[in-house]
């Protein structure tokens, strides 16, 4: 039985349990716990009444990884993608006695039920939600049974002792992107952000890494998130005062149509330093004349190169760039299912672990670190500017 075939029993079922063999056993992939399917209870569990797990209780496993993600609504695209990335994972990572159990966060008995079911199945670890809202009610429940959570958010406000936060976290990338201009002699920040709470997590970021480095906060300017128009914004950004670097951490429709703006209102992009976010890795960006050098910090890209490749060589389509935290997730559970230590001084251990978005780890209050790369832009593409340490090196400590 193949790779594709095992797969293939995923679908949208709420619960599938689905074993495979590490990479390198010739090809096949041999079933060694039961295929399982159900669906979730009609009402959510209280969080106040989980179930305590007494070891696996899937036949023939001796671990078992939950996957909590979006299977069916508006995110189920982002779902379908962790859920084969987490398969591919298990497939290269895990070995023949390692169960992965799936469950819907939006199937109609919500989240909560979601992962009780996969506590009820023995996890021992739980991958995801998605979703900080979602975290927040998961984090209770698995931590009534004792069982740790990595969630694929980048909010860091629900972290916490159990609770992992595993995305790219906005301080990271700010932090990396500001020591390092700083250390090229930028030390006057501005920033034009969206008056939301990505926004102002940004600037709390900005105002923390400035102080880090010694440098110095230049002016915040807010456009709201609904702006059609951000010739206004742009021009009293222009008009507030001196500036050598100037962070815009959005990309896509929102980062094109501020770009053109700059250079007409007399930032002179030539001079003052642009930098942008994870949102920013995106090739067509370097189509846009005023964006050509600026830097923003990134996971390592070859890797994610070599990841992208052999997706889409098991599942005919392009990975979103979210599916490398769900494939990093697994084999990471993988790794700790072969010794069944799943315990918190191991998530956190001081090496940390290696992965396709780098080397990172967990802090004992559920943050995430990372070593990130330095992009710039340039007229031919992307390039890195300033690698990431290969080996774990914190950058960042509170």
């Amino acid at each position: 039985m193949g790779l594709g075939s095992c797969l293939a029993l995923v679908l949208a079922a709420t619960l599938t349990a689905c074993n495979l063999p590490a990479a390198g056993g010739g090809g096949q992939a041999t079933p060694q716990t039961a295929t399982q399917s159900a669906t979730a209870a009609p009402n959510p569990v209280p969080e106040t009444t989980p179930a305590v797990p007494v070891g696996p209780k899937i036949p023939g496993a001796t671990a078992t990884v939950g996957l909590l993600a979006p299977l069916s609504g508006p995110n189920a695209g982002l779902g379908q993608a962790f859920t084969q990335a987490a398969e591919m994972a298990l497939f290269e990572a895990g070995d023949r006695t390692t169960a992965l159990v799936i469950h819907d966060t939006e199937a109609p008995a919500g989240v909560a039920a979601a992962a009780q079911a996969a506590i009820d199945q023995g996890a021992n670890i739980l991958l995801g939600p998605a979703f900080a809202a979602h975290a927040k009610t998961v984090g209770p429940i698995a931590a009534a049974a004792h069982v740790p959570v990595i969630a694929f958010t980048t909010d860091k406000s629900v972290a916490g002792p159990g609770l992992y936060v595993m995305g790219i976290l906005p301080s990271l990338q700010i932090d990396r992107a500001v020591g390092y201009a700083s250390s090229q002699g930028f030390q006057r920040f501005a920033a034009l952000l969206p008056n939301s709470p990505y926004g102002h997590t940004v600037a709390e970021a900005l105002a923390a890494a400035t102080a880090r480095y010694n440098a110095r906060q230049a002016q915040i300017e807010y456009y709201e998130t609904n702006a059609a128009e951000y010739s206004q914004v742009v021009q009293r950004l222009a008009a507030d005062g001196p500036f050598d670097a100037l962070l815009i951490p959005e990309g896509g429709a929102r980062l094109r149509s501020i770009a053109p703006l700059l250079n007409f209102f007399n930032i002179d992009t030539t001079k003052i330093k642009l930098i942008g976010s994870t949102l920013w890795t995106d090739p067509g960006l370097a189509t846009e004349p005023s964006l050509i050098g600026a830097w923003f910090a990134a996971p390592p890209a070859q890797s994610w190169a070599i990841f992208a490749q052999r997706y889409r060589a098991t599942f005919g389509s392009d990975p979103p760039r979210l599916a490398s935290i769900a494939y990093d997730a697994m084999v990471l559970a993988a790794t700790l299912s072969k010794t069944g230590d799943f315990s918190d001084a191991v998530l956190t251990r001081t090496e940390g672990f290696g992965g396709v978005d780098g080397a990172f780890r967990f802090t004992p209050d559920g943050l995430v670190l990372r070593n990130l790369d330095i992009i710039e832009v340039r007229s031919s593409g992307f390039a890195v500017k300033d690698a990431a340490a290969k080996d774990f090196q914190p950058v960042l400590t509170n």
